[in-house]
């Protein structure tokens, strides 16, 4: 009878840890789903990307962004502050990216495409 009380609370204790183990796994992967995001990763791209061309440019410049791009359909294209915010597939832009330049930087919205013109 004593042989069968210890084997039966191994089996308890094997079994508390295996749950414990796997609740810790489960918090583990909700955590980092939310860092990597397809849709963020994209986003944060394309915004680095306009703020490059847009430290290169020079005044009388101008470029287009079309909305369908390969990075994803943009929805909304920004400049605040310094920064660049982009609008990836419905998923919005808080943290935006930073461009320097001395010349002022205009976006203009237009049927399929963002017109960026540097003045």
């Amino acid at each position: 009878m004593r042989r069968l009380n210890k084997q039966g609370g191994i089996l308890n204790q094997i079994i508390i840890q295996l749950i414990l183990v796997g609740i810790v796994f489960a918090i583990f992967l909700l955590a980092t789903a939310g860092k990597v995001n397809a849709r963020g990763v994209r986003q944060q791209v394309l915004e680095k990307e306009i703020a490059l061309l847009i430290d290169s440019a020079v005044p009388g410049m101008s470029f287009e962004i079309r909305k369908n791009n390969p990075n994803g359909v943009i929805q909304a294209l920004e400049l605040r502050d310094g920064k660049v915010f982009v609008g990836v597939a419905g998923l919005g832009s808080f943290k935006g990216y930073p461009y320097f330049s001395r010349y002022s930087v205009s976006v203009a919205e237009e049927e399929n495409k963002f017109v960026v013109v540097v003045e």
